[in-house]
């Protein structure tokens, strides 16, 4: 009898293999949908441990590179993360000792005033506009961009409370931070003092014949993951010392914490500097219009400058994201994870990218091998340079 390449390329010998196939994984689905409830817990600690263990993961792409040069001159590690440990203390009591009360107080009144700000920039903008020979035309305009605009703002105001949900609560929120920030650092102690343990108890329970393919995993993933959350880091403490100095150099008022903001929120890609932006262009307009000026024109330049010049050197190659995907991760993980889904959103979605494209390799590999004769697939090879190369 001719052997069909359908049912050899499902694994099996007869097309009864192809039909208890079919109806296993109907009796799975079932199954799994009715005592979906015992996986709730699973996914709580999950969405509690991806925190704390990304933030250690950034300290540790941080201090790693130091730690490993300083033990080419000696240095036992846990003495230079004692040391690194220490130090960042000390800026850290040091710059809030200084800071605090600048930033507090620039805060408390930047709340207390920005009601005040928008509604002088809208009598302002309005008291111009109706200047204009097409001051009507503009006025139906401005309504609807209004219409538009509180319709967005509602559609944020659910999706951020969708966001949170996820989370259970505000306080659910603020307490996943700080156990973050408390147990952050506990892990990056212990990935830094041994980095390899950690990796090689997982290669102990791979089986060894796909531990090479897990090797390329995971050093693709520490490629792309490493160089995202490193070059985040870096490129918002650039991007906030740029953001200072230029702010108080063109005498816009509330320049601290308005660059502390830009540079905190750099760390969500492309979305996160501009929630700053429109606080900033309503206290510049509010000032005069030569800060109007000077403030588009300082802020587009250095926007320019940081992605054009910053990220690159500080990123690499390494991470090649078109910038629609970027955004579309970010929605998805914020509805999913809340606040935690558009920090690390992108460094989830690059796990998720390679694990993909390793199955999805997988594939092809079996499909030329039963249908070869029909038309190959191309990269069906799965390396880190071959995967880093598609990117």
């Amino acid at each position: 009898m001719k052997k069909n390449r359908l049912i050899q390329f499902l694994g099996g010998k007869t097309s009864y293999y192809v039909l208890g196939l079919i109806i296993l994984c109907a009796i799975a689905a079932f199954l799994l949908k009715q005592i979906s409830f015992l996986f709730d817990p699973f996914f709580v600690i999950i969405s509690t441990l991806i925190p704390p263990f990304l933030f250690g993961l950034i300290l540790y792409y941080l201090f790693n590179p130091l730690v490993d040069r300083l033990e080419t001159k000696k240095i036992p590690r846990i003495v230079s993360i004692g040391g690194i440990y220490l130090l960042i203390l000390l800026v850290i009591v040091l710059a809030g000792f200084q800071l605090y009360p600048i930033i507090q107080k620039q805060t408390t009144d930047l709340i207390n005033q920005f009601p005040d700000l928008i509604a002088d920039f809208e009598r302002n903008a309005d008291s111009f506009l109706a200047n204009t020979p097409f001051g009507a035309q503009i006025d139906q305009i401005t309504d609807t961009l209004q219409k538009v605009a509180n319709n967005i703002m509602d559609f944020i105001g659910d999706y951020w409370q969708t966001g949170a949900a996820g989370l259970s609560s505000i306080f659910s929120t603020i307490s996943t931070l700080f156990i973050a920030l408390f147990t952050g650092p506990i892990i990056a102690f212990f990935l830094l003092r041994n980095p390899n343990k950690f990796y090689y108890s997982l290669l102990s329970i791979v089986p060894p014949r796909f531990r090479k393919d897990f090797n390329t995993i995971v050093k693709i993933a520490d490629l792309q993951v490493g160089a995202f959350l490193k070059g985040q880091i870096i490129s918002s403490f650039i991007l906030g010392g740029i953001y200072w100095v230029i702010f108080l150099l063109i005498g816009l008022e509330y320049a601290s914490i308005l660059a502390i903001a830009a540079g905190i929120l750099c760390i969500i890609p492309y979305i996160g500097p501009f929630i700053v932006f429109f606080p900033a262009l309503f206290i510049a307009a509010q000032d005069s219009t030569g800060m109007l000026i000077k403030f588009l024109i300082a802020w587009f330049a250095v926007q320019l400058l940081h992605g054009d010049l910053v990220v690159p050197r500080v990123m690499g190659d390494r991470l090649q994201i078109h910038p629609i995907t970027i955004l579309v991760v970010l929605l998805v993980m914020g509805d999913l994870m809340g606040i935690v889904g558009v920090i690390f959103g992108i460094p989830i979605y690059c796990l998720l990218k390679v694990l993909v494209v390793y199955g999805f390799r997988k594939f092809k590999q079996r499909y030329n091998t039963y249908y070869g004769d029909e038309g190959k697939y191309f990269h069906s090879e799965f390396t880190s340079e071959d995967y880093l190369k598609d990117e």
